[in-house]
């Protein structure tokens, strides 16, 4: 696990038993940049989502399945801004650092009833590293979990490099209802533009998946 970071993943009952809601947390602000669907009706997550990460700093990521909040209008944009403003609330940081995600069915509000209360209780819910948790949590259609991460050497010493995904058949077209989140405790020099990194890796990922 990267240094730094907890997180959770719970069953909060937006349809069944199994883990629905998720949170990352990090101890201090992180560089962040993010890459969204190009779909021309983006769900409610990601209108907020490209809002909060144009800064290049996050610090939580707030996570729900078996609702998507997409095709929900006005109303599924404020609630993903009222979750993120709790969990700021909850967590002690600024509402704009947090990245809302949604995944599941369409075209119905969130359980805004059962998720509220969850944020509220974010920080008391928090574990160190605990990721697997959050894999489980973000699944809709997997039948696994997924997980991924390496140990790289710096000039500053180890570091990790920590990937969870969910989405089976689901990255296209430009990726679609894929969730991936990417989490490392290295420390980039000053000038690393982390959106180019990212974006060229999703390319060729994307090109790597068409050739299989």
């Amino acid at each position: 696990m990267p240094k730094g970071f907890s997180s959770f993943g719970i069953n909060i009952g937006i349809k069944d038993k199994t883990k629905d809601f998720g949170v990352i947390y990090s101890e201090v602000p992180c560089k962040a940049a993010a890459v969204f669907t190009k779909n021309n009706y983006p769900g409610a997550p990601v209108i907020v989502g490209k809002e909060h990460v144009r800064s290049g700093v996050l610090q939580a990521i707030v996570i729900n399945s078996k609702n998507s909040n997409v095709a929900t209008g006005e109303r599924g944009v404020e609630n993903s801004r009222e979750i993120c403003r709790t969990i700021g609330e909850s967590l002690g940081i600024s509402e704009t650092l947090v990245l809302p995600s949604s995944t599941g069915v369409i075209g119905v509000p969130l359980k805004m009833e059962v998720i509220l209360p969850a944020c509220k209780k974010a920080k008391e819910l928090l574990k160190p590293g605990n990721l697997e948790e959050v894999a489980e949590a973000i699944m809709t259609t997997d039948t696994r979990k997924k997980i991924s991460f390496r140990k790289i050497k710096t000039k500053s010493g180890e570091a990790t490099i920590f990937g969870i995904a969910k989405g089976a058949g689901m990255i296209e077209p430009n990726m679609a209802t894929m969730l991936c989140y990417i989490l490392s405790d290295a420390s980039l020099p000053e000038n690393t533009n982390l959106y180019s990194v990212l974006k060229s890796s999703v390319e060729e990922g994307r090109t790597n998946v068409s050739e299989i």
